[in-house]
């Protein structure tokens, strides 16, 4: 029996995702190439000879100064198609590699001093701002204001000499409520930020965007690698961070293993690591042993075109061993396709 129309149309559509899916990388390296002209005019500008004799192969100058044009370009895009994800995550709004509502939360959002690793060009600087979070809470503030103004009123209709103990009644209330702000599915107050970032060519538009989000007094560049925290940043002590955010970002550090290892002793009990990353194909999912070639083959070029980030590494496993956490909500989310030749992991670990 011939196979009905509908079923051809789908399985038709089906290949046809699946083909553009597995072309993607190549079409996002090849916008990346054609960038090497600009970088080239740019380099001989500044009279950068060795960074041109080395050139995109041997040279991680010219990587970087190439990469840094053409993510003037894809990075803001990459933040569009990433927001919807990113944004929840650093509400607490994860769970299982899905955005939940706030009444399925299991953690607090971002909050207190953190640790950005890659900010980059500044391209989520704006999302630790507490403008939006200071706006919320004086909105609530205003409405337990008027509600306890209502009461007072009642009150003072009933028992006039009871002012004074309706007044102690409403400050422990606002306490209370100070108190339990913490809680999860929620954005928390940030007090400190600090952004490693050793690139220095990207550190004027990093920190343009800082003063854009208004963050010129809180959000401070550390300009060298994770490596270099205990020597450089003494004010970042073992065991002082709220939270630790990377997004798209381990998929370039040096010895990710290791790096991973000390970002985590600097980690506070109870503190959360937001993460966001693509990573390796998993092999034991269904058409996993070809994605994982695939992307293995994908992998020989990807590094040269963007800027030594590598898409083979096992992330997930590296933070799951990075020592021991009360709490591990990291997976792959859902919606993926087994085409994925870019899959992530989206989740936080709670120390």
């Amino acid at each position: 029996m011939a196979p009905s129309p509908s079923r051809l149309v789908g399985a038709f559509t089906t290949l046809k995702q699946t083909i553009l899916a597995l072309l993607g990388p190549w079409v996002f390296m090849a916008l990346s190439a054609s960038y090497l002209p600009t970088t080239i005019l740019s380099l001989l500008r500044q009279r950068r000879f060795l960074a041109l004799l080395g050139g995109p192969l041997l040279s991680s100058e010219f990587q970087s100064v190439w990469f840094g044009h053409f993510w003037s370009l894809a990075g803001p895009q990459v933040r569009s198609m990433a927001e919807d994800n990113v944004v929840p995550l650093l509400e607490g709004r994860v769970v299982k590699g899905q955005v939940v509502p706030k009444s399925e939360a299991h953690a607090p959002g971002v909050g207190g001093v953190v640790l950005e690793i890659g900010p980059g060009s500044g391209m989520w600087v704006s999302l630790f701002s507490d403008e939006k979070y200071l706006k919320d809470e004086e909105e609530d503030q205003g409405g337990r204001e008027e509600e306890g103004e209502g009461l007072s009123a009642s009150w003072a209709t009933i028992t006039p000499s009871s002012s004074e103990q309706l007044q102690q009644q409403q400050q422990q209330q606002q306490q209370q409520n100070k108190a339990t702000k913490k809680v999860v599915g929620s954005r928390q107050r940030i007090t400190q930020v600090y952004g490693i970032e050793p690139n220095y060519g990207i550190h004027p538009l990093l920190q343009h965007n800082i003063a854009q989000a208004g963050l010129s007094q809180t959000y401070t560049i550390l300009p060298f690698g994770i490596e270099d925290i205990e020597r450089y940043a003494p004010q970042i002590q073992p065991e002082s961070l709220d939270c630790i955010v990377s997004i798209l970002c381990l998929c370039s550090i040096p010895e990710p293993q290791k790096n991973i290892a000390i970002l985590y002793r600097y980690l506070k009990p109870g503190g959360r690591w937001f993460v966001y990353e693509h990573v390796k194909c998993c092999s034991s999912k269904p058409g996993g042993w070809f994605m994982n070639a695939y992307q293995a083959f994908v992998n020989l070029f990807w590094p040269i075109c963007l800027g030594g980030c590598q898409l083979r590494r096992d992330t997930g496993r590296y933070l799951r061993e990075a020592g021991p956490w009360t709490d591990i909500d990291l997976a792959q989310p859902p919606k993926e396709p087994w085409h994925q030749t870019v899959p992530h992991v989206y989740g936080i670990l709670t120390k």
